[in-house]
């Protein structure tokens, strides 16, 4: 597992493309950056899906699947989280996460976690994503009642209470982190009052436990559907074995629109 995000970052860099830089400032003092893509059909407002990654990684490692998702007509941005990537700046000084791509063991890559989490103030990545959703309303051909939200481990749970603050039509959530990250209470208001649907994904033995936070998660959930795959898997690297059951779960949400 030591070189699996050197692997992520290689083998997605192959399916990135030109893209549109945004950049907008979080509440406390992040130079937040994210690439937006239109589809090449042409439209007066576009649905969207914002993606965020997983911890150690940066937007890069959605750029493959993105291309296939702007086929289907979906515009969509692909933010570094706070404290990677281009996202390291905070109040004019360097602020980034604490992390070596060379790691030993799953002890290391936790420690490196729980160091970058009070660091850069994971927490606080739901409200960066909100801001995200503003802007694309206001300053983008983005249509406010189109926005779905992507997310895969720390990402995967840091999507979900943007939903008690923004009209988001869906989440996808792979393998997503331990509650506790943006906090317990927060998901659980945000899950209580969301009556969209919810896609979940994680591996059976997920060596980080995802699979037991999908299943409280699910028990929480208004509209939940969840995935479970064999292995170990953890994070994007599940995306090829399960990218049509997303792509399915997208068309519905077209049709029920309709």
């Amino acid at each position: 597992m030591k070189k699996i995000l050197f692997f992520l970052l290689t083998f997605f860099m192959l399916g990135f493309s030109m893209a549109k830089e945004l950049k907008i400032k979080s509440n406390d003092g992040f130079n937040l950056v994210g690439f937006l893509e239109y589809p090449e059909i042409k439209k007066d407002k576009y649905p969207v899906i914002v993606f965020a990654h997983q911890f150690g990684t940066t937007h890069v490692i959605w750029s493959k699947f993105a291309k296939e998702v702007r086929k289907k007509g979906y515009a969509t941005l692909l933010i570094d989280l706070r404290g990677h990537g281009l996202s390291i700046v905070q109040n004019g000084k360097e602020n980034k996460i604490v992390f070596k791509i060379e790691y030993n063991s799953l002890l290391d890559l936790i420690n490196f976690f729980k160091k970058s989490w009070k660091k850069v103030r994971f927490d606080r990545i739901p409200d960066d994503i909100t801001l995200w959703v503003d802007y694309l309303i206001e300053k983008e051909k983005i249509d406010p009642e189109n926005v779905i939200l992507m997310g895969a481990s720390l990402g995967g749970i840091s999507i979900i209470p943007v939903v008690a603050n923004q009209d988001i039509k869906a989440i996808i959530s792979i393998s997503p982190g331990s509650e506790n990250i943006p906090g317990k209470e927060n998901v659980q208001i945000a899950l209580a009052s969301y009556m969209n649907p919810v896609l979940y994904v994680a591996s059976y033995n997920d060596s980080l436990g995802s699979n037991k936070t999908v299943n409280r998660l699910m028990k929480i959930t208004n509209k939940g559907t969840a995935i479970f795959v064999s292995g170990s898997g953890h994070g994007v690297i599940l995306l090829d074995r399960v990218k049509d059951y997303i792509f399915t779960f997208l068309d519905k949400l077209e049709k029920e629109e309709k």
